[in-house]
C-alpha cells in the first residue's frame, strides 16, 4: 500500500480496509455483548493491520508479526483457544466459571474483550504502533 510521507505527516497512518471493516463489527458485537466474537474480530483486525499496512507479510506466523508485545501476544493466544478446541482438562483463559453455567461464563469474558479493544485501538491506530 503506497502513502506518502506528506500524507502520512497529515493523516498518521495508513488504516487496512479489512481492520476497517473488522472495526465496524467489533463495535456492533461489543454493542450486542458478544463478547467471544469481539475478541475474535479484534485479533483479526490487527492481524489485518499488521499484515497489509506494516509488513506486507502476508506468509509469517502471526506471533512472529508481533514481535515481543505481550498485549498482541496475549490477544492472539485468547483467539486461538477461542477457535481451536483443546482437550477435555486443557488449561482454558475462556473457562473462568466454575461449573456449567454458560451465562456466567460468557459475561465473565468482558473484562478479556474490553482489553481486547483496548489493543485493537492501540495497535491499529497508535502512531508509533507497532
Amino acid at each position: 500500500m503506497a502513502f506518502s510521507q506528506n500524507a502520512r505527516r497529515k493523516y498518521g497512518r495508513p488504516i487496512s480496509r479489512s481492520a476497517l471493516l473488522l472495526e465496524v463489527d467489533v463495535r456492533v458485537a461489543f454493542r450486542a455483548g458478544a463478547w467471544v466474537s469481539v475478541i475474535v474480530l479484534a485479533a483479526a483486525a490487527i492481524e489485518a493491520q499488521f499484515r497489509h499496512v506494516f509488513t506486507d507479510d502476508y506468509d509469517t506466523k502471526a506471533n512472529r508479526l508481533y514481535g515481543d508485545n505481550p498485549d498482541l501476544h496475549w490477544l492472539r493466544e485468547l483467539r486461538n483457544e477461542i477457535l481451536h478446541v483443546s482437550p477435555p482438562g486443557t488449561r482454558s483463559q475462556l473457562w473462568k466459571v466454575a461449573g456449567a453455567n454458560l451465562r456466567l461464563t460468557h459475561d465473565a469474558l468482558e473484562p478479556e474483550a474490553r482489553r481486547a479493544v483496548e489493543v485493537m485501538f492501540q495497535s491499529v491506530y497508535r502512531r508509533d504502533a507497532p
